[in-house]
């Protein structure tokens, strides 16, 4: 019952503040106050076609026009408005009117999600003082114009970039004081470059995102021009070796869902993220302790896994396990005894007592295979040695009783 009450008095308190000239609660826009007290205007989904007309209000938390045929912003779209978040993604806007947010909304203005309906113009950026503004998503923009306006957004904490055409990362944005995340996914980003032009290593980005692009390779001088990067993902992306990024500070890599089949690291410092690739092979390494490969499905499970195992794990006497750095799900390719089965339910000694010769079409050869047929060719000789030599301490053993036995039947 308190609930109820509750919910009326913040309902009617709602409505008293209500900027929206016209309020249609069951296919329309309405106000409304979480249960936190925070308040927001909400236009039901595919409900209206442009953006509904405001009166001088108190400050809102959000506006929600998402999913909607919305497809001009114009210079009086947000007269008089007072609101810190502006939702208007998945809308066709095909125009902005330069003057759109040159009002006293960017007084207030503190996140922007944006989508324009294709090659939309960021000509809106450059008017009006954006003081406010810490987070900006723009999907399906021109970013071969109007860079310098990035400029004006000196207090952005976060920018998401999708679904556009960007090639380069220009001075305006890397050199913004305040940027700590930028975000280029989705935008079929084949070369990954800065503007040298303007270089600076003033940079305060600390997560770099370029997951679902179309890199094949990244800087390896990218923590030196973002001297502050901790997170880089590059997931979701066609790099089909371990790029070599300078070590002058440590990183997270996210390098999962890739097309890398073989990988060697001698020194690496970063924290790398394998999963979901395609490896087949690798090499032995220093340290894998910092390497995690999750849900690997194409390994070829034999003596040169066993060896690489040797190397990099302490304890190998049972089962390997899901031990670092591998997981519980990761799977045998090949050879055909096992394939299919998971790398946690075979020991070390079925994998090293298994030397091919030959590999599948999508592995590359370790480059010391010689060495490890002849450890293998040793271990198993050792192996045949310590058995025959057991043999015959048995069989001496047993003499030995059998002669005294007689001995003790003779007496």
């Amino acid at each position: 019952m308190m609930f109820r009450f509750l919910y009326c008095v913040l309902f009617i308190s709602s409505i008293k503040t209500c900027p929206l000239k016209t309020v249609d609660i069951q296919s329309g826009c309405y106000c409304g106050i979480e249960i936190d007290g925070s308040n927001y205007i909400n236009c039901q989904p595919y409900s209206i076609e442009k953006i509904p007309e405001f009166t001088r209000s108190y400050i809102h938390d959000k506006l929600n026009l998402s999913n909607n045929y919305i497809e001009y912003l114009t210079n009086t779209s947000f007269h008089q408005l007072k609101v810190q978040r502006i939702y208007l993604e998945k809308n066709p806007i095909k125009f902005i009117d330069k003057e759109a947010f040159n009002t006293n909304i960017l007084h207030y203005l503190e996140e922007l999600y944006i989508d324009s309906k294709g090659n939309g113009s960021l000509e809106f950026l450059c008017y009006g003082t954006w003081k406010k503004l810490r987070i900006l998503k723009l999907s399906r923009f021109n970013f071969n114009q109007y860079q310098h306006c990035f400029d004006r957004l000196n207090r952005l904490e976060k920018l998401i970039i999708q679904h556009s055409q960007i090639d380069i990362i220009p001075y305006h944005i890397y050199q913004l004081p305040f940027l700590y995340e930028l975000s280029l996914v989705n935008n079929d980003i084949e070369y990954f470059n800065f503007d040298d032009q303007y270089l600076s290593y003033s940079s305060s980005i600390r997560i770099l995102n370029l997951t679902l692009n179309q890199l094949q390779t990244v800087p390896n001088d990218l923590n030196i021009r973002l001297p502050h990067l901790i997170t880089l993902d590059l997931s979701n992306n066609l790099i089909e070796s371990l790029p070599s990024i300078n070590e002058i500070t440590k990183l997270h890599i996210n390098l999962s869902f890739n097309l890398i089949n073989y990988f060697e690291v001698n020194h690496n410092l970063h924290f790398i993220d394998l999963s979901f690739n395609p490896i087949c092979t690798m090499e032995q390494t220093t340290d894998v302790s910092n390497i995690v490969m999750n849900h690997l499905i194409y390994l070829h499970c034999d003596c040169r896994l066993a060896f690489f195992l040797k190397k990099n794990l302490i304890d190998l006497s049972e089962y390997v396990g899901d031990s670092q750095p591998f997981g519980n799900q990761t799977m045998c390719a090949s050879p055909q005894m096992f394939k299919g089965q998971y790398l946690k339910d075979l020991t070390y000694e079925q994998l090293i007592t298994t030397c091919s010769s030959e590999l599948p079409a999508n592995c590359k050869e370790v480059t010391n295979f010689e060495e490890i047929q002849q450890y293998v060719r040793n271990l198993i000789e050792t192996i045949e040695t310590n058995v025959i030599e057991t043999e015959e301490k048995v069989d001496t053993s047993t003499q030995s009783k059998l002669k005294l036995e007689n001995s003790d039947t003779d007496n």
